[in-house]
C-alpha cells in the first residue's frame, strides 16, 4: 500500500498509523505540476485527496478512497478506484477476515466519522454475512 506524504500527515494528525504502508513524498517537478493542475481543475478536493490521486497516477496504482469527488476525478483520469467496502469484501473473499469482522470494521469506521450511505451499509451486511 502506498500513501502520499500529505495523506500520511492527515492520518498522523488523527493518531492513525498504517505500518505496512509506504509513504511516497511528492518531490519530482512533474508530480507537483500534476498536483497543481489537479488542484486548479478540482478545487473541491483537499490536499490529501490531491496527493493520493497524484501518487496513484504516477505509480499506476489503484486509488483507495471513499471520497465521492476524488473517486469521480480518478475515474475520469482512467485510474482504478476502490473504497472501504471493496477492500473489506476482498479481505473476506481471501479469508483474511470473517464476514462479522468486516461488518464490524465498517460499522466502526462509520461511528468514527466515515460516511457510507445506509443502503450501502445494509447491502454490504446482507451480502457479507450471507457468505460467512
Amino acid at each position: 500500500m502506498l500513501i502520499s506524504d500529505l495523506v500520511g500527515k492527515e492520518l498522523s494528525d488523527a493518531s492513525i498509523r498504517i505500518s505496512s504502508a509506504e509513504t511516497i513524498v511528492l518531490s519530482a517537478d512533474e508530480e507537483w505540476k500534476f498536483f497543481k493542475e489537479l488542484r486548479e481543475g478540482k478545487p473541491g478536493l483537499g490536499s490529501g485527496e490531491l496527493g493520493a490521486i497524484t501518487v496513484a497516477h504516477f505509480r499506476r496504482a489503484t486509488l483507495l478512497t471513499n471520497d465521492r469527488q476524488a473517486r469521480l476525478s480518478a475515474e475520469q483520469m482512467g485510474l482504478g478506484v476502490a473504497g472501504a467496502i471493496g477492500v473489506l469484501e476482498c479481505g473476506v473473499e481471501m479469508g483474511d477476515l470473517s464476514g462479522k469482522d468486516a461488518v464490524k470494521i465498517l460499522e466502526d469506521m462509520i461511528r468514527e466519522g466515515a460516511w457510507i450511505a445506509d443502503e450501502l451499509l445494509e447491502m454490504f451486511r446482507q451480502r457479507i454475512l450471507q457468505e460467512d
